[in-house]
């Protein structure tokens, strides 16, 4: 409509698998590992984007690989010490892109820069996005109950009687 801002904040399906990945391999904290293939069925991910999106968390220290016959991936620290920032960061680097620092360094000159008023919007919003990111750690995400769950646990309850 006219008049207004819009901000749309696109997330990418690697960094959506990535982050359900994750926080699969928190739930199974304390299990053998789990093996690509099972995490790939486990959260309906395509295989191949599970192969790519493990190699990335592993490059950044998220998860740990196992070898084997009873090998797969575990996360490599504990839930609490993982936050949404690692992971989105370790898949697709920032989640945000300043819109003014794109500027910085001389290689494009932005028309408005110094008599521009909405920069300090698009700075707020980046270190925002950050702040929140950084406050969120798949423990905490383990902690919240799942959409739905009350759902699939009455009717498990009302079958056992």
């Amino acid at each position: 409509s006219q008049g207004t801002i819009g901000v749309v904040l696109k997330i990418s399906s690697s960094v959506e698998y990535a982050t359900r990945l994750m926080v699969c391999l928190a739930r199974r904290r304390g299990q053998p590992p789990a093996s690509a293939e099972a995490l790939s069925e486990s959260e309906n991910v395509p295989a191949d984007y599970v192969n790519q999106i493990l190699l990335r968390l592993k490059r950044a220290g998220l998860v740990e690989s196992h070898r084997g016959s009873a090998g797969g991936y575990g996360l490599a620290r504990e839930p609490s010490s993982i936050t949404l920032d690692q992971v989105f960061s370790a898949v697709e680097g920032p989640v945000f892109e300043d819109v003014c620092a794109k500027f910085d360094g001389g290689a494009r000159d932005c028309r408005h820069q110094g008599r521009c008023g909405i920069s300090p919007v698009w700075a707020k919003l980046g270190s925002l996005i950050d702040q929140y990111l950084n406050s969120v750690t798949l423990a905490s995400l383990l902690a919240e109950p799942t959409p739905g769950a009350s759902v699939v646990e009455a009717a498990r309850t009302s079958r056992s009687l």
